[in-house]
């Protein structure tokens, strides 16, 4: 558990219509992780995206802090302004070992949704 690592952006911090910026289309999805974790030597990698969040999940044992997700997220090539950019960085969630299996759980029970009980996550 200690290489578990979670780089979420949420409603909690970014507002809905701004999240879609972060959505990798389906089309470029496999080929686009399959980049990152050959770029940053992470082993496993897995991406959930819904209405409310955008999250990248990964097993990695290097440090997960605000300077990697600039380097992640400037790697995904998203177009970015430095304005938005700035946002998400400041806006971004990071946990790591157990916090971040109490928000895995947290978020598939649905306790960390817009509405307490949607079952978005795990259908």
């Amino acid at each position: 558990m200690k290489y578990l690592k979670v780089l979420a952006f949420t409603h909690k911090q970014i507002e809905l219509k701004e999240l879609g910026k972060l959505v990798i289309c389906q089309e470029d999805l496999t080929a686009k992780l399959q980049q990152v974790k050959l770029h940053f030597g992470i082993s496993e990698i897995f991406y959930l995206s819904t209405c409310n969040r955008v999250e990248f999940v990964m097993a990695t044992s290097q440090p997960v802090d605000k300077e990697f997700a600039h380097k992640f997220i400037s790697f995904l090539n998203m177009g970015l302004c430095s304005h938005y950019m700035g946002t998400f960085l400041d806006a971004a969630s990071i946990y790591e070992d157990r916090e971040a299996l109490n928000h895995l759980l947290r978020t598939s029970c649905s306790l960390e949704s817009l509405v307490v009980g949607e079952k978005e996550i795990l259908a």
